[in-house]
């Protein structure tokens, strides 16, 4: 006889008890959070001019999904921002860390993360985002494969693009050449570039002339790209330089973004209100023209500057520069080139495509970049002994010394002595004070003062801008913040203070303490005002649908120790931050996350 399954006899038996015949037990409640990140309790600045309000922020995936008064949910992880403001990721409207972003080690900028910056625009001032061997899909496909800790959007840069053409040559580029750039600019475009720089003061860029940068201009226009533009002068030709901008703008018919607004010396504070002016004039006219500004009253990466200048540090020897270089580098091999070149360069080990590069290149142009490279990297000044005992032996001579003195007293007139202050001195009794209060102390004139103190190797910083400037610049709806800073390597050399504290500065200085702006104006300014100018609409907002870019930031707990004398300190203040959803810092620690991207436009 066949034996029944003991599973059916038990099924059978609990038929016949009526075990079955209740109503189907109710299914299990899902574990799988709702939301992966919920923010409650907090302040909402939310990009707008809307004034702070409480609301609760949730985040799916690199979204945030929901934004209400209370969300009730489970999530992976809740974060009770009582007593806290939350905010869009700040963006970054002007920077130059892509050089060190290059490197692994440095994907993760904890200067800018620990400010709230969760997006960078790169590639500024005429030097392209990417190496001069590379192209953009090689930092594209970089970026994306490797990881990188914040969202960064690319420039080329047109410097970068002439050098590649004419090399340094101070000329108008012929028929041929020209076409050769806007293939590069359009090859950078078509690979991910979302705008076209210049950095119009720097070599080569100050050897171009307005029609040349407008044609390359006009190559970025019909893929909705923006220009950004280091104008060709931001002294007493500020106007002219503003007006240049804006005329490239129109006649390509592109957004336009004014680098780092700002005037430079005494006699030329001032000129930004004729120039807001004639940017007022030209958006009245549909076009869409805005600018970006650090709020410090020094400029420069390495914001020191010699008390006696180069021109008078060297008089009729100027030292060697790429020139002297040049001529005297032409009779190596081109081994000898390449080894000074690899002992020069950052980018070494030199890759496949590096020595490929280098390789293509005419001698000429192996030549001046090798020569480029090796100056960059000589002392200057004081610290070269040539340059030094040349100094002192014309300091000596009568003759020459007047010429001297002259020159010196000259640049001190155009800064002011109250304006150049010591920043790093043997006597550390002098740092923070200006020149002129040094000189009254020494009993000096400014010009003896200023030399003895140039030969002891001090470091002073010329405050070139004004308060008033800063502030009136700040005021404007079209002015959004941009640290103009670097990627430093953590405790090497004294790099600008702006690139440790811009953002939480401007918040702490101007919109808390001084209250020059509102804390939701300053807010704007480095959120949804430059999201709106990169054409990014899905970023700089808390709002529902919007890039989970967010700040949890205590505004009480703002610290910026970040200085002139002692720049390598992180800001805080900035208690979470996510980046496309991701949890990058959390109680001001980095989490290990790379969870930035590559923006496109």
């Amino acid at each position: 006889m066949k034996r029944v399954p003991v599973i059916l006899t038990a099924a059978a038996l609990c038929l016949t008890l009526g075990l079955a015949a209740g109503p189907p037990r109710p299914q299990a409640e899902s574990t799988s959070p709702e939301f992966d990140v919920l923010i409650t309790n907090g302040l909402v600045v939310d990009g707008t001019l809307r004034a702070p309000y409480r609301a609760d922020v949730a985040v799916k995936d690199d979204r945030i999904v929901r934004v209400a008064p209370a969300i009730r949910g489970r999530a992976a992880r809740v974060i009770d921002a009582r007593g806290c403001h939350v905010t869009p990721g700040f963006i970054d409207l002007h920077t130059h860390i892509d050089r060190a972003l290059y490197f692994p080690e440095h994907r993760a900028p904890l200067g800018y993360l620990t400010q709230g910056v969760t997006t960078v625009v790169a590639g500024q001032c005429g030097s392209s985002a990417w190496p001069i061997f590379e192209k953009a899909a090689d930092q594209v496909r970089r970026f994306n494969d490797e990881g990188v800790g914040l969202n960064v959007a690319l420039l080329v840069g047109h410097g970068q693009v002439r050098q590649l053409v004419m090399g340094m040559e101070n000329r108008e580029p012929t028929a041929a050449e020209l076409e050769a750039m806007k293939a590069l600019v359009k090859e950078a475009m078509d690979q991910g570039a979302v705008g076209l720089s210049t950095g119009l003061i720097y070599r080569p860029g100050l050897y171009a002339k307005t029609d040349e940068v407008l044609e390359l201009v006009k190559v970025i226009a019909p893929y909705g790209g923006i220009y950004h533009s280091h104008v060709r002068n931001e002294r007493d030709k500020l106007l002219e330089a503003v007006r240049e901008c804006i005329a490239i703008a129109e006649g390509a018919g592109v957004r336009a973004n004014i680098s780092h607004f700002k005037v430079m010396r005494k006699a030329n504070w001032g000129l930004v209100k004729e120039a807001s002016r004639m940017i007022e004039e030209a958006r009245a006219r549909g076009l869409k023209i805005t600018a970006d500004q650090y709020p410090f009253r020094f400029s420069n990466t390495e914001p020191y500057s010699p008390l006696v200048p180069r021109e008078v540090w060297t008089g009729d020897d100027p030292g060697l520069g790429t020139a002297d270089l040049r001529r005297a580098f032409t009779h190596l091999r081109d081994a000898e080139l390449l080894d000074l070149y690899a002992k020069s360069t950052p980018y070494v080990p030199l890759s496949k495509l590096h020595l490929d590069f280098l390789s293509a290149l005419p001698r000429d142009r192996f030549v001046d970049l090798v020569a480029s490279e090796v100056l960059e990297g000589r002392a200057r000044g004081a610290a070269n002994g040539r340059e030094r005992a040349l100094f002192t032996a014309r300091l000596a001579k009568p003759e020459t010394a007047q010429a001297i003195r002259e020159g010196v007293r000259e640049y001190i007139e155009a800064v002011g002595p109250e304006n150049l202050v010591i920043a790093v001195a043997a006597d550390k009794s002098l740092e923070g004070k200006s020149l002129a209060a040094v000189a009254a102390l020494r009993k000096k004139t400014v010009v003896d003062a200023a030399i003895e103190l140039e030969l002891a190797g001090t470091l002073a910083v010329p405050f070139n801008m004004c308060e008033p400037d800063i502030e009136y610049i700040m005021k404007k709806d079209y002015v959004a913040t941009g640290s103009d800073g670097i990627l430093p390597i953590y405790g090497v050399d004294l790099p600008h203070p702006r690139s440790y504290s811009t953002f939480l500065y401007k918040i702490k200085q101007y919109a808390l303490t001084r209250n020059a702006v509102s804390l939701a104006h300053a807010v704007r300014s480095q959120t949804s005002l430059p999201a709106e100018i990169m054409n990014w609409p899905d970023r700089g907002r808390i709002a529902e649908g919007a890039a989970a870019d967010v700040v949890v930031l205590d505004l009480k707990g703002i610290a910026v120790p970040s200085s002139i004398s002692n720049p390598h300190q992180l800001s805080r203040g900035v208690r979470q931050l996510l980046v496309n959803g991701k949890l990058v810092l959390d109680k001001g620690e980095w989490t290990g996350e790379l969870a930035g991207r590559v923006l496109g436009r």
